[in-house]
């Protein structure tokens, strides 16, 4: 890693944070390090998300302690252990449906998590998944005009769906999962896929194992924001207050002080510190769910296609978002099984 680990960036008006030990430091101080930097909307979608942007601003990664720690708490709750319950049922049934040649982010990876987030929030009717597809799609096509309107309305249309059901504080909750839970997720199975279909020998892997280095070698999300909240110093580089960070993530995860051969995809890599969950008070409280819904997917697609490959021209990633990281498809085909 050729690049020091903070630096000013000139063009994002921010500092960079890439190496692990000072993304650490950055992750374990909230009381330094400040988690609300909401991201802002466009003047022209203020009034179309007004919802959405009142919710959004209350979402855990937003919030710092004590508030942060009250919110968390339910969150914590409602994706526990019989959250996961149902995730290997839901993967092996969709599996099932699969032919031979399929989008394995359209047909499979994100219908999956929006069964598996729709479960947690008790909410399968068919407006939520077809919000949840039409809020893909835009982040999908964020350079389409009429997909990209989609999503938005999309998004106001939960908004109001929730708040006819459920308080703002449930209702704040439930859209982080259908805005953030669903697209991580889905995600990761896409990351984690191509990784082990583009690296010979490697579709065979322990399942765990590799998931954890597909969190690690292709995290969906690369990084969060922080403002800090004095003076500091962080390996050497003087920040005043006031001053937004960009904590790489996925840099640190490719930090060589920490990974032996950072740049080599390897699912069988053991300790395996990686950051893409967090740490400290702002670990993932999805994170085992992530988890869980990713390592059965894996296992349904070789059940179903154990010769599964990718086809196709090379697939183009998502740039609605500088942080997030996956393809907009995946085309794969492969030898079902009966």
């Amino acid at each position: 890693m050729s690049d020091p680990p903070v630096r000013w960036d000139e063009r994002l008006r921010r500092f960079v944070v890439t190496g692990h030990r000072a993304v650490v430091a950055v992750l374990q101080d909230p009381a330094a390090y400040s988690s609300r930097v909401a991201p802002q909307v466009p003047a022209g979608d203020r009034e179309l998300l007004a919802g959405f942007t009142q919710w959004s601003a209350s979402w855990l990664f937003f919030l710092d302690p004590p508030e942060h720690t009250a919110r968390r708490t339910p969150v914590a709750k409602s994706l526990a252990p019989r959250a996961l319950a149902p995730v290997e049922h839901h993967a092996i049934e969709l599996a099932a449906q699969l032919p031979t040649a399929f989008d394995a982010v359209a047909d499979f990876a994100h219908p999956l998590a929006a069964r598996v987030v729709a479960e947690v929030l008790g909410d399968t009717g068919a407006g939520f998944f077809a919000r949840a597809r039409a809020m893909e799609r835009a982040s999908a096509n964020a350079r389409d005009p009429a997909a990209r309107r989609a999503g938005l309305e999309a998004i106001a249309a939960a908004v109001t769906a929730l708040r006819s059901t459920v308080d703002e504080v449930t209702g704040a909750h439930s859209l982080m999962l259908m805005f953030a839970g669903i697209e991580t997720t889905q995600n990761l199975i896409a990351n984690t896929l191509h990784a082990l279909l583009t690296h010979p020998g490697t579709w065979d892997s322990a399942l765990p194992e590799a998931v954890e280095e597909g969190a690690r070698y292709a995290p969906p999300v690369r990084g969060v924001l922080r403002r800090t909240t004095r003076a500091v110093v962080l390996a050497g580089v003087a920040i005043p207050a006031g001053a937004e960070l960009v904590a790489l993530t996925a840099a640190a995860n490719r930090d060589p002080a920490v990974f032996t051969h950072p740049d080599r995809f390897d699912p069988a890599r053991r300790p395996n510190r990686h950051l893409t969950f967090g740490l400290g008070r702002h670990y993932c409280p999805g994170a085992e769910l992530t988890r869980r819904t990713t390592i059965a997917a894996l296992a349904a697609l070789r059940a179903r296609h154990p010769g599964l490959r990718l086809t196709g021209p090379a697939p183009r990633w998502r740039d609605h978002d500088p942080l997030v990281h996956a393809p907009v498809s995946l085309l794969v085909t492969g030898a079902g099984q009966g």
